[in-house]
């Protein structure tokens, strides 16, 4: 076995069904085995042990966020101020806990953290940058970028 995903026991067919998936997860079974050459049953009992292996780790819906008032999206490169376990721990908790960071990244390079940030307007960004940034001790530095056109956007992977 060559690859990682070849050790954890996905094959050509449970391939197909993610690349199907990944397009469109409520697709049904029947469709999805038809597509592949499986019974029903069959796809259905492949996308199970994809969830159980951990190789699917979620099923979500893509929200439209005009939909619902979103209209600033901001890149956050972050800088903390020291090099402590603990600092970082924390701050990982504080981007899972914090509902406007939409994707929060551990980096190397010019910043220790690239966050996704959404917001309802200017005001509201600046709003979250006094409580969220300003009002922690830790952070040496960050740096904004607004999103001027989401180009792409998706999770698919390339299987």
């Amino acid at each position: 076995m060559n690859s990682k995903i070849e050790e954890i026991g996905v094959d050509r067919i449970d391939k197909l069904l993610l690349r199907l998936m990944q397009k469109d997860a409520l697709i049904g079974t029947e469709s999805l085995g038809s597509a592949v050459g499986l019974s029903a049953t069959a796809a259905k009992r492949r996308i199970n042990k994809l969830r159980q292996n951990g190789t699917i780790t979620k099923d979500i819906s893509v929200v439209d966020p005009k939909k619902l008032g979103f209209e600033v999206f901001a890149l956050v490169l972050v800088n903390l101020e020291r090099d402590r376990r603990e600092i970082f721990h924390s701050f990982k908790l504080a981007i899972r806990d914090n509902p406007n960071i939409i994707q929060g990244f551990y980096t190397t390079g010019d910043a220790d953290f690239v966050l996704l940030v959404a917001s309802k307007s200017l005001t509201e960004y600046e709003v979250f940058t006094q409580d969220f940034f300003w009002n922690n001790p830790n952070i040496k530095n960050f740096k904004t970028m607004i999103v001027m056109d989401n180009v792409k956007l998706g999770f698919d992977l390339p299987i």
